[in-house]
């Protein structure tokens, strides 16, 4: 295990905030955290940083990948089909494969993070931009070379929409504030989402196998300080965090490592693992695929409302039987 300033295979690693590769696609700055190598096919994982945009980039649809967008920084107007919204840190939107869709900046800067699955299709902006080897955003009127976008549209099977049309943005509604019961597009507020608490966590789900089609997993972990998980290992779940702030040990195979907001854990299936806030509260966004190893926070977790973190219990115990049919081990 060890801090890696490049994506190093289907392996643990620590990435660190702006580090990793980053290219420069059409003014925006995509830096690759994983890819399909990293997560053994399940997902490519991504941050982009993106000005104020002229326009939205163009609608277009996936025969197969699944769209995800979390904002942390800025404002980013969403379009999925004739529906848009404006998502704000803590928002979140997913497309399913087939759905048009579209993006653009509203803000002076904005920042997602994204999940694209299956893996392979974060390779488009390897394809279609240029390296880019600064942590800020490029000057204003930079000119980009385009030459590279057509083939990579066509290698990537990005099915662009004739005559597209770009609905004005609708506030986020209480149509917004819970994930629907089966596979659909849909936009979330933020702190919406079925939670659970766990030995002084909790665990709001993004997206899960239903809205997915039994492909990911996306929620947000946050809890206060010294709140601990216990050693967990997953059979074929793959496990990938992302640091939105505060600090976390992050135990894998016994190694600590502490993390902070911007960086990234990647952790295969068979790596045990175990967390341990070091800061006052930390959140992280945590993401898995090839497993159902993220239902462990409904099988041992009480189905909570609210944001007050629960005391640990101390010693912890699990139902036996709880786990059934689960893959994760505890301890």
């Amino acid at each position: 295990m060890t801090d890696a300033p490049h994506l190093p295979g289907n392996t643990s690693y620590v990435l660190r905030d702006g580090t990793g590769p980053a290219h420069l696609v059409a003014g925006q700055v995509i830096r690759t955290l994983a890819g399909v190598e990293e997560t053994a096919g399940g997902f490519g994982a991504v941050v982009c940083d993106a000005p104020l945009d002229r326009g939205p980039i163009p609608m277009h649809w996936h025969e197969r990948e699944h769209d995800t967008w979390y904002c942390t920084r800025g404002r980013l107007q969403v379009w999925c089909g004739d529906e848009s919204r404006v998502l704000t840190p803590g928002d979140f939107a997913y497309v399913r494969p087939g759905d048009t869709h579209s993006y653009r900046s509203v803000a002076p800067r904005t920042r997602f993070f994204g999940i694209v699955a299956p893996g392979g299709w974060e390779e488009f902006f390897v394809d279609a931009g240029e390296v880019w080897g600064l942590t800020g955003l490029p000057e204003e009127g930079r000119p980009f070379d385009f030459s590279r976008m057509g083939p990579a549209l066509g290698k990537h099977r990005i099915m662009r929409v004739d005559a597209p049309v770009y609905t004005d943005a609708t506030p986020l509604s209480d149509a917004d504030r819970q994930l629907p019961d089966a596979h659909a597009s849909y936009f979330l507020d933020a702190g919406y989402g079925t939670r659970q608490a766990w030995r002084g966590h909790l665990s709001t789900q993004l997206l899960g196998a239903e809205q997915s089609n039994e492909l990911l997993d996306m929620r947000v972990i946050e809890g206060g300080r010294g709140a601990t998980l216990p050693v967990v290992r997953h059979r074929a779940t793959h496990l990938f965090l992302y640091l939105l702030d505060g600090s976390v040990e992050v135990t894998i195979d016994g190694e600590p490592h502490v993390v902070v907001g911007g960086d990234a854990v990647n952790i295969p299936a068979g790596t045990a693992y175990a967390t341990r806030i070091v800061s006052g509260s930390a959140r992280w966004l945590a993401a898995t695929s090839g497993g159902n190893g993220a239902a462990l926070w409904a099988a041992v977790g009480a189905r909570t409302p609210g944001f007050n973190f629960p005391v640990m219990a101390e010693p912890d115990v699990v139902a036996p039987g709880s786990l059934n049919g689960i893959d994760a081990t505890i301890g």
